[in-house]
């Protein structure tokens, strides 16, 4: 402990002689180590520590597959909840179906997210209350459920302002009453519920509640797959309702929210990784360069007594004292980025009940990273410079000296491989850019600017008829359009959000070959096309009248026709889709809304399948046919959208004050988020981290050269005095960095060119495209030479008199 101590208190006293040395070792130990920090507590609260429920392992999604890979999460109804737990490979199973309702009473109506759950639902989680008590299985006797709720944090902080008096007071969920029973921990947001309720299905086949399983410890997802397989088979048989053809398929629970997107952070972390490497090679580049010029001071301490084991340690104490206070800024750092970083990930890209910030575990890692990177980046320099050669150093008239071939080849290796990394980097940064770029400019087949979606909740009991209702539909959407400042109003219950409608069975009159025929079925009011500026090519689209009383009419898409019209004319030929006749029949207003439905106008094609797929085939047909409880408007506003949506509830609130406008966002937010966000994220980041690579870089070639232009000061001095122009004089100190630059760049070419799969499946861009790959070149190059230049033109600039007398 005592030598500990006097080899802390001689590394300060030779601090306090290189402030500079000191405080660029330490600024480039703060940006790597303050990103990896940042980046490793995204990467903890997403993929490592996710959830807060118990045995969260265990907890998987069972898909329903169709054959394209996609479809909704495994259905049941209340006697298909008996058979689900029949199974063997389950532990445990909770019942969950969502709606928006209204908030009504003494409150301002407001619209809540509300999760009617099976009662076990807290039992399944394994998660206390904050406040008060979870409701149980006890609470329902003989399949009862009671009036109770439970609140959200975030619903009991904006609604009730956290107030603690709230446990045993009423709220009223569109004029039914509930009393609060409990308020749940922040990270408890399954379902991304504002109140949860205890409820149960009915035996109704059309009554379908997602299930969400636990499986036993130690089930293989195969066993379970095919156990589910032979019980998802019998509900198909049973129920004509239910999903058809469907295959089982059970992922994790953090795989179905995550997807790639897992892959893109494990990316990210392993570029903030090669950052933290350039960081380290830079301040042993440092370390090297002062420790040749502290070769007499070392060999004076070998002359008496010192053995070589002491000179390490003394060493690697200067080293990891570097690391330890770069550690501790960049934890600093990251105490402030993390939330940034945080509030910048993709909405929909990770679950919302990841704790992103730094905690107990990423300071642990912080401390460690301190400590392996202090003996990374310290241990070659020590080593190397706790063997002086005495005989050389003794002989020379001055501290100055050379330094060793070795020490140079270790400079050299370090440089390469700093920009090797970089190059890496900068090519990641450049294919990230170029996919967001190109993201970013899909052609859409909308214009999306100024557009909102909202949903508009109706009373309880309001509009007891579907006549009644559909006249509230048509009344909502022509006071909407009536709002100051807004050009058109549309009723669109299938377009947005996630663009498309649902995929259904289509049939073509007259075609009986296309058996396996699919199409986007979209319900939405004529206004549509108007207010999404969708072009009509041909034909025309159904009206208010026809609206009104459903008629049979259908518009469709360049893509339906390409696909299953071919060259003949569209308009006139009929369609139809056995989908519709499987719906809720309380849904239906049309009359055999499975008949033919006769194409009247072909529409431009517009992205109804994510910006990554290709557009689907589309029937749009009056959104009368399935009439929803509740209303979804898109409006077209022509000036300051936020105002716009003032005015829109005031209108709403003037028709009935207990209206409610909910989920309100504009077609942009849509877009930012679930369209090309995960690309943003990808993009900012690797050009952040390639700036500051960058940065790192140059740093470690500038003190290189300088170094290299100390040492070599009076050989510059005599190049000088015998004549040597200044022009020659920076050719030479160009030419010593060239060979290692040359082989740094070789090195990164061929890692982004090897890399380009990961790059590719993960940062959704190429880096081995041509382009990409000569700019971060002829960048990195650039700027490499404008780090070389100003010690370079510092050399060209010795008066040869003073070099000659510097030994």
């Amino acid at each position: 402990m005592r030598t500990l101590l006097q080899d802390l208190r001689f590394s300060f006293r030779q601090f306090r002689k290189s402030p500079g040395f000191v405080i660029t070792a330490i600024l480039s130990l703060t940006l790597g180590i303050g990103a990896t920090t940042a980046i490793f507590s995204v990467v903890y609260g997403v993929l490592l520590d996710p959830y807060p429920y118990k045995d969260n392992n265990r907890m998987v999604h069972v898909q329903l597959n169709d054959k394209n890979g996609r479809g909704p999460l495994l259905l049941v109804n209340g006697s298909g909840y008996k058979d689900l737990r029949s199974v063997p490979s389950l532990d445990d199973v909770f019942l969950q179906r969502s709606n928006q309702q209204n908030l009504t009473g003494d409150q301002i109506p407001v619209s809540v997210q509300v999760g009617l759950y099976s009662p076990n639902l807290f039992e399944y989680m394994g998660v206390a209350t904050l406040l008060g008590r979870e409701f149980t299985r006890a609470d329902a006797p003989a399949g009862n459920a009671p009036p109770l709720a439970v609140l959200s944090y975030l619903f009991w902080q904006r609604q009730f302002g956290g107030n603690r008096d709230v446990l045993g007071k009423n709220i009223e969920l569109d004029h039914q009453v509930y009393t609060v029973i409990g308020v749940v921990p922040p990270r408890f947001t399954w379902g991304d519920s504002d109140v949860y309720l205890p409820a149960f299905p009915t035996a109704d086949p059309n009554e379908l509640w997602l299930a969400f399983v636990k499986l036993k410890p130690g089930t293989k997802f195969p066993v379970a797959e095919a156990q589910f397989q032979a019980l998802v088979d019998q509900f198909a048989k049973q129920n004509k309702n239910y999903p058809q053809d469907r295959k089982v398929k059970i992922v994790s629970l953090n795989e179905q929210v995550l997807g790639k997107f897992a892959g893109t952070l494990t990316l990210l972390f392993g570029a903030v990784l090669a950052l933290l490497v350039i960081g380290c090679a830079n301040v042993s580049i440092l370390l090297l360069a002062r420790g040749t010029a502290r070769q007499h001071e070392l060999a004076v301490r070998v002359s008496v007594g010192a053995g070589r084991s002491r000179l390490i340690r003394q060493l690697l104490t200067e080293s990891v004292v570097l690391s330890v206070a770069g550690a501790a800024l960049g934890v600093l750092v990251a105490y402030k980025g993390v939330a940034a970083l945080a509030s910048f990930l993709p909405y929909y890209s990770f679950p919302h009940e990841a704790a992103i910030h730094v905690n107990a575990a990423v300071l642990a890692f912080s401390a460690a990273v301190a400590l392996l990177t202090g003996i990374l980046f310290g241990v070659s320099p020590a080593w190397q410079l706790s063997r002086p050669q005495l005989g050389n150093l003794i002989q020379a008239s001055n501290a100055k000296h050379t330094g060793s071939s070795h020490n140079r080849n270790t400079h050299r290796l370090l440089i390469a491989g700093q920009v090797a990394l970089t190059l890496v980097l900068l090519a990641a940064a450049g294919a990230a850019m170029r996919a967001f770029v190109a993201r970013i400019h899909t052609p859409l087949g909308f214009e999306p600017d100024h557009v909102i979606s909202l949903n508009i909740g109706f009373p309880k009991g309001a509009n007891p008829t579907w006549e009644a209702r559909l006249n509230a539909n048509e009344l909502v959407r022509k006071t909407v359009t009536e709002a100051p400042g807004v050009d058109t109003a549309s009723v669109s219950t299938t377009w947005f959000p996630g663009f498309g409608g649902f995929t259904a069975k289509a049939e073509v009159q007259g075609k009986p070959s296309l058996t396996d025929a699919q199409a986007m079925l979209c319900l939405v009011s004529p206004q549509e096309f108007l207010t999404l500026r969708i072009p009509l090519l041909a034909g025309r689209v159904f009206d208010e009248t026809e609206t009104l009383r459903a008629a049979h009419f259908a518009v469709v898409n360049q893509s339906f026709v390409k696909q299953f019209i071919g060259d003949g004319d569209p308009i006139g030929q009929s369609v139809r889709s056995p989908m519709l006749k499987v719906e809720q029949p309380s849904l239906l207003l049309a009359s055999s809304p499975d008949d033919w439905l006769q194409i009247i106008g072909v529409v431009g094609d517009a992205r109804n399948d994510g910006l990554d797929r290709p557009i689907k085939p589309a029937i749009f047909l009056p959104y009368s046919f399935v009439l929803p409880p509740d209303e979804a408007l898109l409006v077209r506003a022509t000036g300051n959208t936020d105002v716009v949506l003032r005015a829109i509830k005031e209108r709403l609130r003037q028709l009935n004050p207990e209206m409610v406008a909910g989920n309100t966002h504009t077609l942009m937010w849509y877009l930012q988020t679930q369209g090309w966000g995960q690309e943003r994220f990808i993009a900012t980041l690797f050009s952040l981290f390639a700036v500051l690579a960058l940065a790192l870089a140059a740093t470690g070639l500038y003190s290189v050269v300088s170094f290299a232009v100390t040492q070599r000061t009076q050989e510059v001095g005599i190049r000088m005095a015998l004549g040597a122009p200044r022009a020659s004089i920076i050719r030479l100190v160009l030419a010593s960095t060239g060979t290692m630059l040359g082989f740094g760049l070789a090195i990164g070419l061929g890692l982004s060119v090897a890399l380009n799969s990961v790059v590719v499946s993960w940062a959704r861009g190429s880096s081995r495209d041509p382009l990409t790959l000569l700019a971060s070149a002829m960048l990195l190059l650039l700027v490499a030479v404008a780090a070389c230049v100003v010690p370079a033109w510092r050399a060209a600039t010795i008066d040869p008199m003073r070099a000659l007398r510097t030994e």
